[in-house]
């Protein structure tokens, strides 16, 4: 389709295509991150023991939470986006959209809404695999052999 549409935010015409990807786009980003949390979720209960040794309970429920709240926002976003792409069609379908203001500014808003979302998962996978990997190095210090076995372990 070569109907255009001008985006006030960008100061530029964007096909019906471009909006409709933009769209598939964040729905995919959104699902990514779903299976994402919950390798997170897994990843946080299997070393739970290992977290709550390293004195890590307060940061560990803080993380959880905030997985939660993720994926609630995850689930919201994705039920907008959804929503908006029946919007899109309806218009496409009558064709109204060039002019549509309306959709245009809930386009915009959608979209800073979703690339906070995405930025904000970053930041706290990150935060949670930099956790993971401290314990994990303590962890496996502890298993190291002291100076004072590793004449013995030489003999074997």
């Amino acid at each position: 389709m070569d109907t255009k549409m001008k985006k006030d935010w960008f100061g530029r015409e964007k096909s019906v295509d471009e909006l409709h990807h933009d769209s598939k786009l964040w729905v995919s980003e959104i699902n990514l991150i779903k299976d994402e949390i919950r390798f997170l979720e897994h990843l946080l209960s299997a070393n739970y023991i290992d977290f709550l040794a390293a004195g890590l309970h307060k940061k560990i429920e803080e993380s959880v939470k905030e997985i939660s709240l993720q994926k609630n926002i995850g689930t919201t976003l994705l039920e907008v986006i959804r929503s908006q792409d029946k919007i899109l069609a309806e218009l496409i379908k009558y064709e109204s959209i060039s002019g549509n203001k309306n959709y245009l500014e809930s386009h915009k808003k959608l979209e800073i809404e979703v690339t906070s979302y995405i930025g904000k998962y970053k930041e706290l996978k990150q935060g949670i695999f930099k956790v993971v990997e401290n314990v994990m190095k303590k962890k496996d210090q502890k298993k190291l052999p002291g100076t004072d076995e590793i004449p013995k372990l030489l003999d074997k």
